[in-house]
């Protein structure tokens, strides 16, 4: 079966429809292996249909030499584990590993420090996303890291319109802001989000 990444991202993903895994559902058996799967186009894309369309959540950082990388990908009896490795086999700069229950895709090297800056407290309550995030951003261990290597949070632009905004609360204790990050996507309703860096010393958080 070909996978054209032209084609709508329902379209892209019933390919995939036996892919999900455990990673998805714990505890639940492992489904039968994918026959077939060709695909050549952009890798973010690629994540986000199969985080939105079988409720996996994948954060991605993306590397500043190469934050829009294509993958090209053509495997026979893959597993979602598989088709991941396929991934960063055609991608080198990139690797993937899973992580309570989330799916994080970053840089092999030069990944920010700005993501594992250890967050002690952070509680909101009946917020949306972007205020979560601003939140987030304004605590002192965030802040301290920010203003040490000159990194400034952009502006936030608009989601998509199809993009979740569910308000929530949350109250976590020892965590990493990146998985502060993945615990606001998931509460808010979003299943894929990017972090990328800029040659101008900003930063941005979205889809």
């Amino acid at each position: 079966m070909n996978i054209n990444p032209g084609r709508p991202a329902g379209l892209l993903l019933v390919a995939l429809a036996c892919v999900v895994v455990v990673i998805a559902q714990q505890g639940g058996a492992k489904p039968p292996p994918l026959r077939m799967i060709h695909y050549h186009g952009d890798m973010a894309g690629l994540l986000a249909t199969f985080a939105e369309d079988y409720g996996v959540i994948i954060g991605l950082e993306a590397d500043p030499k190469k934050p829009k990388p294509e993958v090209t990908i053509d495997l026979r009896d893959a597993t979602l584990r598989d088709i991941l490795n396929g991934i960063v086999e055609s991608e080198p700069r990139y690797q993937w590993r899973e992580s309570d229950g989330y799916i994080e895709v970053l840089p092999t090297s030069g990944s920010s420090i700005l993501l594992d800056t250890p967050v002690a407290s952070f509680q909101v309550k009946d917020v949306r996303r972007g205020e979560a995030i601003d939140q987030l951003m304004t605590l002192p261990e965030v802040q301290a890291l920010t203003i040490s290597i000159n990194l400034k949070l952009r502006p936030a632009g608009p989601w998509p319109r199809w993009a979740k905004d569910e308000k929530f609360s949350l109250s976590l204790n020892k965590v990493t802001l990146r998985q502060a990050l993945q615990r606001i996507m998931k509460e808010s309703g979003v299943k894929f989000w990017m972090f990328r860096t800029y040659d101008d010393g900003s930063f941005s958080i979205g889809i």
